[in-house]
């Protein structure tokens, strides 16, 4: 019981939404039958047939009734209602609500720009927003006091709600996402606010869960209807408001629980987004010999409608329909009922957020849209290319401030003071100006780390080890001497920082290199020096149109090992027409001089045999280690 009232009430509310959204539904889709509202698939869409829409009309006057009827049968909720000025602030949600279903249903039956939706959103908000009120804190950590927002809190507020009413009108692309989805959402939020104490807002999100939960059979079976526009803008519109009403305490906002009870639809709202973005931008090498990659931008396209939504990339992995609903559910009643948990446990709220976050951001590149993958299209190549970047004050000024951090990481990390007994920032200047000598005596600021190599790798270590010993020097002049474990680390930290920038351009461009492979799928006959330099012939010249697909190598020692992610397979004669067959491979290559006549003969055999070219890459070592040059690729196959 809460506040007087009993929880019957709320059951009863979400059973009553339920019981008259299952029962209206057939009405509304005989209307949107009679008025000609259909959805008509095409390109995009999953289904195919015409199936009709305003689905939504059947879920919000549900919704209403049911909460309505809750009222009347709860004294105590009544009373909540109306004290406060809480008949003005519910009324004008109700009015909102009423405007965002009707802009909803316009677009199901004529169709709105995007433009106008997002107007007609912002209004309703903004009406909501500023009759309502929200919360002028934001609560992001459990050990810390709220952080007032002061004017920032109401077009934040709009911000939160606008956002969140598009996301569910993105998950709404295929049969029970939107619905399903939704209706965990709002009950997770349900059960937040039900222990904050917010009875009306508890009430109207359980009616909206039971309302979508008595829609969804309709929209499985056969024949079915869509929720629409009309119901997918109210479904998220909702979330946004109560997420906010009804998660507020002392006057704060739990932004944690809030954003994990409504997690699915934000993840496919911002992978949407960005990958819409990124889509508009493309690394291109335009040849010139200053700059060899720039970013080309076009129209992003952002309310352009497409077929690559989370659900549309499920199915395209091979997910049967129920089984990517059931990832989809599976997902949302997992971060719901960490949001439950979060309210009960604060500490509980930042690595819920983190995780889930973390697994998108893995997700999502790795299996579900290929434009995320920022490091294989190159898109940070541009960005080292610009004249910015090659200027040595910029070099100076950047290496200052990673030896700056270096040197008080390490002291943090090792314990004690970063100055120990002196002035902390007269010893971080000192050790910085004495870390910058060395680099300087030993060489750092000579050439160019472009196209960067062993010589100049070993240039950057040999530089990072003098500055950071004169550094280490200049702290223990100062009286600051530090511990070992702080030298080591300073030294460490020194390392990745200094020499990884250096080395950063050379290591994108490999990576970009390799994703842009394309062609025939080459397997290099040997691993020794000879086959790794054919790979690298073959990643810096995509030209000869070889994508590389790994080694195989007669010496069983080999098995199992890799060379620059490239696995090695040690194979007998016998086995090698079985791993030809099997990574479907178009080009054996073969180095010059790595095997006798005799062995060709039989090799060039089996290519014939199975339809593979037999290539040899002209590249060969004399008695003396050192490289003879010769062809770059023959192209002929043995005959």
């Amino acid at each position: 019981m809460t506040a007087g009232i009993p929880n019957t009430v709320f059951v009863t509310a979400f059973a009553g939404a339920a019981a008259l959204s299952f029962g209206l539904t057939p009405v509304v889709r005989r209307a949107a039958l009679a008025f000609g509202v259909l959805d008509v698939p095409d390109e995009r869409k999953v289904h195919t047939a015409p199936v009709p829409r305003l689905g939504g009309a059947a879920v919000g006057l549900a919704m209403a009734l049911a909460v309505l009827a809750a009222l009347a049968a709860s004294p105590a909720l009544r009373s909540a209602l109306f004290g406060s000025n809480g008949l003005i602030r519910w009324g004008a949600l109700g009015i909102a609500l009423a405007a965002v279903l009707l802009a909803g249903a316009v677009d199901d039956v004529r169709g709105l720009p995007a433009g106008v939706k997002l107007a007609l959103e912002l209004a309703a908000a903004a009406l909501v927003v500023g009759i309502t009120g929200v919360p002028d804190a934001i609560v992001v950590a459990p050990a810390t006091v709220a952080i007032p927002l002061g004017a920032f809190a109401p077009p934040l507020a709009v911000l939160w709600i606008v956002t969140l009413t598009n996301a569910v009108n993105m998950t709404d692309v295929v049969d029970g996402v939107a619905g399903g989805v939704g209706a965990v959402s709002a009950a997770a939020l349900g059960l937040t606010s039900l222990a904050l104490g917010h009875v009306v807002a508890t009430a109207v999100l359980f009616g909206l869960a039971g309302a979508l939960v008595g829609f969804l059979p309709h929209n499985f079976r056969t024949p079915r209807i869509f929720l629409g526009d009309s119901g997918s803008l109210l479904v998220g519109f909702l979330l946004g408001v109560a997420s906010l009403v009804g998660l507020e305490r002392g006057g704060a906002w739990l932004a944690w629980p809030a954003v994990l009870a409504v997690s699915v639809p934000l993840a496919e709202c911002g992978l949407t987004v960005t990958r819409r973005l990124l889509l508009a931008l493309a690394v291109v090498r335009p040849g010139s010999a200053r700059e060899r990659f720039l970013l080309r931008r076009g129209r992003a396209g952002l309310f352009v409608p497409d077929r690559r939504h989370v659900p549309h990339r499920l199915r395209d992995l091979g997910f049967a329909p129920w089984t990517a609903l059931a990832v989809l559910y599976g997902a949302t009643l997992g971060t719901g009922a960490l949001a439950v948990v979060a309210v009960r446990w604060p500490a509980v709220g930042p690595p819920a957020v983190l995780l889930a976050l973390a697994g998108v951001l893995y997700i999502a590149p790795r299996w579900l849209y290929e434009e995320l993958r920022l490091f294989d299209r190159g898109a940070f190549l541009p960005l080292l290319e610009t004249r910015v970047l090659h200027n040595h004050v910029v070099h100076v000024l950047y290496d200052a401030g990673a030896v700056a951090g270096a040197f008080l990481l390490s002291r943090a990390l090792a314990g004690g003071p970063p100055g120990g007994g002196a002035p902390l920032w007269p010893v971080v200047g000192i050790v910085i100006a004495a870390t910058l000598v060395g680099f300087k005596l030993a060489g750092l600021y000579r050439g160019s780390y472009r196209e960067a190599g062993l010589a100049e790798t070993a240039r950057a270590c040999r530089a990072v080890m003098v500055g950071g010993v004169l550094g280490a020097g200049a702290a223990f002049a100062l009286g600051a001497p530090p511990p070992p474990a702080a030298l080591v680390l300073f030294l460490y930290l020194l390392l990745t920082l200094i020499a990884g920038a250096r080395l950063s351009f050379r290591i994108l461009e490999y990576v970009y290199q390799r994703s842009q492979l394309a062609g025939r799928r080459a397997l290099i006959f040997g691993a020794d020096r000879s086959g790794r330099q054919a790979l690298a012939e073959m990643l810096s010249r995509p030209e000869l149109g070889l994508r590389p697909v790994g080694f195989v190598d007669d010496d069983p020692r080999s098995e199992g090992a890799d060379f620059q992610g490239y696995p090695v397979r040690a194979v007998s004669d016998g086995e090698l027409a079985g791993i030809l067959r099997s990574l479907d491979i178009s080009d054996l290559v073969v180095p010059v001089g790595s095997l006798s006549p005799a062995r060709l003969v039989p090799l060039g055999e089996l290519c014939r045999e199975h339809a593979v070219r037999l290539l040899h890459f002209g590249v060969r070592w004399d008695a003396g280690d050192e490289r003879v040059p010769a062809r770059v690729a023959d192209a002929n196959p043995v005959s």
